[in-house]
């Protein structure tokens, strides 16, 4: 599940919700020359370049941003709220597995003025506890920098919950977090967030 970065202490697991994010891919290209026209252009070859491009338009608002507030601010702002097939009605929630953190919203990541993300290993960005083999009661834990962009400080108000109402349900796993944290102006703060297994 690890990977040591040569000449590094730190390493990288591969136990990891993927993918980050979701892009439209299908019937959303432009063909090039016809000022107009659209086709079809499916899956990945189609949503990376549009995750591609939105990355490319934070950075030219702001050349500063590091990667990892780039992957953080597209990530945080994309829209959850896919379902499985568009189509039906209600529709089902897709799950994570699929979608990430939800489909890009470039707009939305332009205009934010706040960012987290996982502090020991912000390159993932994604808040991942891996797949541990547990036995009884585990608790492990994570810190998250949530990052202000404003010009005064901001105090964030912290609400663990669960995607799927059945998750929840089980038992198996408890979510904690501080109620909120503030953050002063342009500034980061860190929060800490618990997950407790319950292997039984």
């Amino acid at each position: 599940y690890y990977f040591k970065k040569a000449g590094k202490g730190d390493r990288h697991s591969y136990a990891q919700l993927k993918p980050d994010i979701g892009a439209p891919g299908r019937s959303v290209s432009a063909i090039a020359g016809s000022g107009t026209g659209t086709e079809g252009f499916g899956g990945t070859s189609g949503a990376a370049p549009m995750v591609a491009g939105s990355a490319a338009l934070l950075l030219s608002a702001n050349p500063a941003l590091t990667p990892t507030e780039v992957k953080a601010r597209l990530i945080n702002t994309a829209n959850p709220n896919l379902v499985t097939n568009p189509l039906t009605a209600p529709g089902i929630l897709a799950p994570l597995s699929r979608v990430g953190g939800g489909e890009v919203r470039v707009d939305a990541a332009l205009a934010t003025r706040t960012a987290a993300w996982d502090a020991g290993d912000p390159l993932s960005v994604s808040l991942s506890f891996g797949a541990p083999r547990v036995t009884g009661t585990t608790t492990l834990r994570k810190r998250v920098v949530v990052r202000n962009y404003a010009s005064v400080a901001r105090t964030y108000s912290i609400a663990p919950s669960f995607r799927f109402a059945s998750d929840q349900a089980a038992n198996a796993v408890t979510i904690t977090a501080p109620p909120s944290v503030t953050v002063p102006a342009n500034g980061s703060g860190i929060v800490t967030v618990t997950m407790s297994i319950n292997s039984a």
